[in-house]
């Protein structure tokens, strides 16, 4: 719920750049990575080794009429929303046009498969080889939840994390996913200052 408000009062501060929920939550999973860094980063299989990064590159699943494309957004950690907003809407247009670049598409750390803009509620994201681990998010809808022992309507999104178990357990991946969750519920406190 504070996620749809918090895009909702910024959308309507600047009409320049089109706010989705997708650089929130990018911003969500930056957050999240910081307290589990062992899911950002990639398996060098000729190495033989895991490979951490301190930046965040998102890798973000964009639907093309010659199927599915994964531009990288990166260092999403140094980047206000309304920069992460532009690159992601100017990455989807090459990709959807077929102009992306080899450099466009290396160098992921994370990757987000945003199903939910296509309307679906829920999926199985596969991980981005060589990344670690892929979010999935599911198109938000309104639902009953309970709070304070009350029956109201929220609006919830569900989340899907897939994840190499050749380098995280289920255990950092579960911690992962709450900590993703905290992060979306309380956005304002995450994305802090806009």
């Amino acid at each position: 719920s504070e996620l749809v408000s918090l895009r909702d009062e910024l959308r309507g501060r600047r009409s320049d750049v089109r706010l989705t929920y997708l650089p929130l939550i990018m911003k969500a999973v930056v957050a999240a990575v910081r307290e589990y860094p062992q899911l950002n980063g990639w398996i060098d299989d000729e190495r033989g080794e895991i490979v951490l990064s301190k930046e965040v590159n998102i890798g973000v699943a964009v639907d093309t009429p010659e199927g599915l494309m994964v531009p990288i957004v990166k260092n999403v950690e140094s980047k206000d929303i309304w920069t992460l907003a532009s690159e992601v809407e100017e990455l989807s247009a090459r990709a959807r046009s077929g102009k992306l670049s080899l450099d466009d598409v290396r160098g992921g750390t994370i990757s987000i498969s945003n199903y939910g803009a296509l309307g679906s509620l829920s999926g199985t994201p596969i991980v981005n080889f060589p990344e670690i681990a892929i979010v999935g998010v599911g198109r938000i809808e309104k639902r009953p939840v309970v709070r304070n022992d009350v029956v109201v309507v929220g609006q919830v999104m569900d989340l899907a994390v897939t994840m190499d178990h050749r380098a995280v357990d289920g255990g950092l991946m579960g911690g992962f996913v709450l900590a993703l969750k905290r992060h979306i519920e309380k956005i304002r406190e995450t994305v802090g200052e806009v």
